[in-house]
């Protein structure tokens, strides 16, 4: 099945502003696009394409990984390696549940290979789309983001997983270093008690949305929304076609002076999905799920 005439994809991914500058001197992030019998990751400092045949629209996701130089860079490799065994999947009946499903298999499956050298100390963040028919299926870990740009409002989809977050959804006092990641993949949860296990909340950590046409989505790592402005980011996010916005988006982060690692993977919706052969599994073209909120700027 083509999508060429309904999404158009662009994508940045780099070391950042780079040792010289006090960043760092290897990129540990990584991205996956499935589409169109073609699954696209970076491998070293080039892009490694093979064919993989799939019933499913596209599979995009984004990993920051961490544990420094090797061991982060290995960790988003082997993820996105991991997560394009996706890509050739039939679509399942609850695609939803279905997505955090394999999320959460994938994790159990691959720690116990990193384990074997000892402490597991590697990890990254996921931030994963699934779509089908028209409609975004998607799912997350750590503290890459999902946004989305519809009528023009910058809308955030995906919450940080902090210390912060994870106590509020608990009841819980706010704890020490409130902002900290509390978890990432591979590595498991951070001072939940659980190393070897993954939280993801269905709902929240978990959701879905009928695409529309115009629709632009960004997923990205912190090296972009940590050093950026959300104003800055919906503005560079608005200027030019995907690959323009996301080349934007990386160059406004450089100026930022972002010392992370930094991706941004851009999706448009150039075609209508409706008009698509393949129909949504749900027809009702709804808001996007009440997970999303005002990400600070509001063109209205």
């Amino acid at each position: 099945m083509s999508t060429a005439g309904i999404y158009t994809i662009g994508v940045v991914c780099t070391v950042g502003v780079g040792p010289e500058k006090g960043g760092r001197a290897r990129n540990e992030d990584n991205y996956l696009i499935g589409r169109d019998g073609e699954v696209r990751v970076r491998l070293g400092e080039r892009e490694h394409r093979t064919e993989a045949r799939s019933d499913a629209a596209l599979v995009l996701a984004v990993a920051d990984g961490m544990g420094g130089h090797d061991d982060g860079e290995t960790a988003s490799t082997k993820t996105v390696q991991a997560i394009a065994r996706l890509y050739g999947r039939p679509r399942p009946p609850d695609v939803e549940g279905g997505l955090r499903d394999f999320v959460l298999e994938t994790h159990h499956r691959l720690r116990p290979t990193v384990a074997v050298s000892g402490v597991v100390k590697m990890g990254t963040t996921l931030t994963l789309l699934w779509i089908v028919g028209g409609r975004v299926y998607w799912t997350h870990v750590g503290d890459s983001r999902l946004y989305v740009v519809r009528d023009g409002r910058m809308l955030t989809v995906t919450r940080d997983q902090t210390r912060a977050e994870f106590a509020r959804r608990d009841g819980r006092p706010e704890p020490l270093h409130p902002h900290h990641l509390s978890q990432n993949f591979l590595y498991g949860s951070r001072g939940l008690g659980h190393d070897e296990s993954l939280r993801i909340d269905r709902g929240v950590d978990t959701g879905s949305f009928t695409l529309r046409a115009r629709d632009r989505l960004l997923l990205c790592s912190d090296g972009l929304h940590g050093f950026v402005e959300e104003a800055a980011i919906y503005s560079a996010l608005t200027s030019g076609d995907a690959q323009g916005a996301a080349a934007a988006l990386v160059g406004t982060a450089l100026a930022a002076n972002s010392e992370d690692n930094v991706t941004a993977l851009v999706l448009d919706v150039t075609g209508d999905p409706r008009a698509h052969h393949e129909r949504a599994p749900r027809e009702e073209w709804e808001e996007p799920s009440t997970t999303l909120v005002p990400a600070g700027y509001d063109t209205e």
